[in-house]
């Protein structure tokens, strides 16, 4: 009973020394405002996924996503392998206590003065024994397990705020190759109606068209005819790999709003630069990573120090079992401190804790690069949000021209003041004019999602 007053006295004796630095956030030069303008308090990274994605179909996917995506059970599993990482060293700050029984029976040798009589002996002990942490390392070990748990949890959020992302870009640009694919069939339509025109005139054998217009409008066919089968394609496997996001096998995807009709926010506030070191997951992870390198520098120079051990045994001994249980007769117990001290190891611990400060630089190197990383990301959504912008009013201004082009195009040639080839180039350039709006379309709704990513949103 003595010895287990003893050990929580001498544990709070020696709780407020642990060797190693304590840890400091290191002092960053953080920019005030963002390329595109000032920053503000308000930031759409504190919207809810639901808040920004506003199409039925694409929320149920996102929903089902972060159901089933295998890469976010994987992190989830990684979180638990964590948890019991932490509370299977956070369990070495308390005494540990066991129970041991066991028999024993010898002859003695003949040796007198009772030569070749035989002995039992029978024990059953409580078994306690405590690490005394005088100079804190397992404090510092049980503090670098819980910054690698909660790291691991900041690494689930990332591979969800990711999840989130890549599924709405993934559908974004499943729908753009929707609407490119509309497009192409009725490109199609109109080139096919063009090339039976242009036979039927060339039958005549008024010479007003000639073979060569014919096989100009059969070279725009089967363009068209190649550039559906081309999206087709990519429809096909832009969908298979929404469906591995999905976590499930390739299928089709249902589809919702249109490209044009997602709904986008026309005040998109990215807050203060500085939010992101408390909003980003995988800042905050390069974070705790820092703080468990820096506690593995105090567990490495508890090495230097002595090591003090509390092993005791209390418990019932004796010769014969009916007699075990008599505590007058039986009783027994044990106190065994020691103390162990480094007197020479060849250099290991003095390596050993610059293997630790070592690895602090390196996890400090690699939080200051993430939280640059994350500035990079944030700067390069809202520039890109606010030059595909102008690309987009450009790229639909281009696309009414090029049909207007068309339509005068058309009626030259059909009152004989202009070449079929006019029609031609016309037809050309609307087409490529109409996909280069989708695609510039569908650029803008990805640098949303990129920004809402980058700012830490989605969770």
């Amino acid at each position: 009973p003595r010895l287990l007053v003893l050990a929580p006295l001498l544990a709070a004796a020696c709780a407020g020394c642990a060797t190693g630095p304590d840890y400091q956030r290191p002092d960053l030069t953080l920019p005030t405002s963002w390329r595109t303008g000032e920053a503000s308090t308000n930031s759409m990274g504190g919207w809810a996924w639901t808040e920004l994605y506003r199409d039925p179909v694409l929320t149920n996917l996102i929903s089902t996503a972060l159901a089933n995506n295998k890469d976010l059970q994987i992190a989830a599993a990684r979180v638990e392998e964590a948890q019991g990482g932490y509370r299977s060293q956070r369990s070495a700050l308390f005494p540990a206590i066991n129970g041991s029984g066991d028999f024993t029976t010898a002859r003695v040798g003949n040796i007198p003065p009772a030569p070749g009589a035989e002995a039992d002996q029978y024990n059953l002990f409580g078994l306690l024994s405590y690490e005394v942490d005088l100079w804190g390392r397992v404090r510092r070990l049980t503090e670098s397990a819980r910054a690698q748990l909660l790291a691991t949890e900041e690494g689930r959020r990332s591979v969800e705020i990711g999840l989130v992302a890549g599924v709405a870009s993934s559908y974004f640009n499943l729908r753009a190759l929707d609407r490119q694919l509309e497009i192409a069939r009725d490109t199609l339509a109109s080139r096919s109606n063009a090339l039976e025109l242009t036979r039927v005139k060339f039958d005549d054998g008024n010479g007003i068209v000639s073979e060569l217009d014919v096989a100009q409008a059969q070279t725009q066919v089967a363009s068209a005819q190649s550039a559906i089968a081309s999206l087709q394609r990519q429809v096909a496997l832009a969908e298979n790999a929404l469906s591995l996001l999905l976590g499930s096998n390739p299928d089709a995807i249902p589809r919702g709003q249109t490209l044009a009709e997602q709904w986008q926010a026309d005040d998109m506030p990215a807050g203060l630069p500085s939010d992101l070191l408390l909003r980003r997951p995988d800042v905050l992870a390069a974070e705790q990573q820092l703080v468990a390198a820096n506690a593995n520098i105090g567990a490495a120079r508890a090495a230097y120090f002595p090591a003090i051990s509390l092993t005791g045994a209390l418990g019932l001994q004796s010769e014969d079992l009916g007699d075990l249980f008599d505590t007058g007769l039986s009783k027994a117990w044990s106190f065994q401190p020691s103390l162990t001290a480094p007197i020479f190891n060849g250099g290991r611990i003095r390596a050993g804790v610059r293997v630790a400060e070592a690895q602090r630089k390196g996890a400090l190197a690699s939080y200051e690069k993430t939280i640059q990383t994350a500035f990079r990301e944030t700067d390069d959504a809202l520039v890109s949000i606010a030059r595909i912008r102008e690309q987009l009013v450009a790229d639909e201004a281009v696309v009414t021209a090029e049909q207007r082009r068309l339509e005068l195009s058309t009626l030259r040639y059909e009152g004989g003041v202009a070449s079929y080839s006019d029609v031609l180039d016309a037809q050309r350039f609307l087409f490529s004019a109409e996909l280069t709006a989708v695609q510039t379309r569908s650029a803008l709704l990805n640098a949303t999602v990129q920004l809402y990513k980058a700012l830490g949103g989605g969770w």
